[in-house]
């Protein structure tokens, strides 16, 4: 038996704007003899939008009725009713996820697109999507090596590394073809806040009304160009540079195959040349420059060149098709409480055996007063009844003074059993989701959507406005 719903992406970029529609195929691939294994069996991208610019009211503020206007348009050309849509993520991305009205837009725009349609932002979300979107989880399958890829867009570069088809790492950092935006006449008219100290630091003679000079704009891309060849090689990185990082820095591993993806990879992947300033200006910004000293600081290892898929539809294509996972099928849910948005994930330690969730569960609880929150712990391979009704025991206890319902979220597969003992326990009083087979951490929040082919779609995101 075969379940068929459409996922939306809608990723809104610092340069571009960008929707696709996909259909997705759930199926129990297990056989009438086996307790169902529903898995997503196929992700077909059915519509493509063009390419539109980011629309901006100022410098610090996105026009809200332009963007409303192209998604429905894009909606109408498709032939897609919001009603349709089953899962899907709006990634708001780079040097736009800092303006003013970013959030403001994200849940206008939520509602306007679907009942789960999640709004989302975050570096590490977007470089898994990217890297997804790009090829690069399939790549490291097909060459059994290590892969990065850097989705480079015009606010920032989004890092993540597969091996396996499983991130191992994710980054990202402040470089972006649209960080120093140039008029026809070769005058400076923005450059980001997130860059101007380094700038200074480099002495590069860069500033907002002066005219632009080919010289310093190709020593500025050069540098970002070789500390994406230092990062990946884990050679020391000067100390301005590591300021570009946004949280965390990368782990020091050191991938085989190298692929690049966003707007910026257009021009790393061609032979486009540049010899004056009006060869960078193309689209207003140093982007042609950026993607040329990247194509020439990885002249030398051409052998560990890979190129992407898809390039400035990378993320875009993750959040529509990968931004979804499912459930185990044995889990315990209740579809009048779906779909559940931006809910923040209590991350149990492994250290924090039975014995110590008494306590872990009630203190974490309390942090977040009276909003859902959702419980998140690996739990035993094979835990027995006695096992699973003291967890049940430990999570009721830390629930006890919340009006909000259980939500559990295990990594093993034992959601059901565990969601019948605390509703037993419970006496059926407070409502209950437990699902399994999903891994979250400290930080990361969940959307739980309704139930398809008795499994429940789930969207693991970040949230930089938090």
């Amino acid at each position: 038996m075969k379940d068929e719903f459409l996922s939306v992406g809608i990723d809104i970029g610092t340069t571009t704007t960008q929707v696709i529609f996909s259909k997705i195929t759930v199926q129990n691939t297990a056989t009438s003899f086996l307790i169902p294994e529903v898995k997503i069996t196929n992700k077909q991208i059915i519509y493509k939008s063009k390419i539109h610019f980011t629309p901006f009211v100022s410098m610090d503020k996105i026009n809200l009725k332009k963007i409303k206007e192209m998604i429905e348009f894009e909606y109408d050309k498709a032939g897609v009713q919001k009603h349709e849509i089953a899962t899907g993520a709006i990634i708001i991305t780079g040097e736009t996820a800092r303006k003013k009205n970013a959030e403001r837009v994200l849940s206008i725009l939520s509602d306007f697109a679907g009942d789960f349609v999640v709004a989302t932002a975050g570096p590490h979300l977007e470089s898994v999507l990217a890297g997804y979107g790009a090829g690069a989880a399939e790549a490291s399958k097909h060459f059994t090596e290590t892969v990065i890829n850097f989705d480079i867009g015009g606010g920032t570069t989004n890092a993540a590394i597969f091996r396996e088809g499983e991130v191992i790492d994710s980054f990202a950092l402040d470089i972006g073809g649209r960080l120093i935006q140039i008029d026809q006449q070769g005058m400076i008219r923005y450059i980001s806040d997130k860059v101007i100290q380094f700038i200074k630091s480099m002495h590069l003679n860069l500033a907002v009304g002066t005219v632009a000079r080919l010289t310093d704009l190709k020593i500025l891309t050069d540098i970002f160009a070789e500390m994406l060849v230092q990062i990946n090689s884990n050679q020391r990185l000067h100390e301005e540079a590591v300021k570009l990082f946004i949280g965390q820095t990368h782990k020091g591993l050191e991938a085989e195959k190298i692929m690049f993806s966003g707007g910026v990879a257009e021009f790393i992947y061609s032979d486009y040349e540049i010899g004056n300033i009006k060869d960078v200006i193309l689209f207003g910004d140093i982007g042609p420059l950026l993607g040329y000293s990247i194509r020439k600081a990885f002249e030398q290892h051409q052998h560990r060149l890979v190129e992407s898929r898809e390039k400035i539809r990378a993320t875009v294509i993750g959040a529509g098709s990968h931004s979804i996972k499912i459930s185990g099928s044995t889990i315990l849910f209740d579809d009048d409480l779906t779909p559940l948005k931006n809910i923040p994930i209590i991350k149990l330690t492994e250290d924090e055996n039975i014995d110590q969730m008494f306590k872990a569960v009630g203190e974490k609880i309390k942090r977040y007063e009276n909003i859902p929150v959702a419980l998140a712990f690996q739990g035993p391979k094979s835990p027995s009844y006695l096992q699973i009704k003291e967890m049940a025991k430990a999570i009721i206890a830390g629930f006890a003074t919340s009006s909000q319902p259980v939500i559990v979220i295990v990594e093993n597969d034992f959601a059901k059993a565990l969601g019948q003992i605390i509703m037993n326990m419970s006496n059926n009083i407070k409502k209950v989701i437990c699902i399994d087979q999903i891994k979250v951490n400290n930080g990361d929040y969940i959307d739980i959507g309704k139930s398809i082919a008795n499994v429940v779609p789930t969207v693991v995101k970040t949230l930089i406005f938090k």
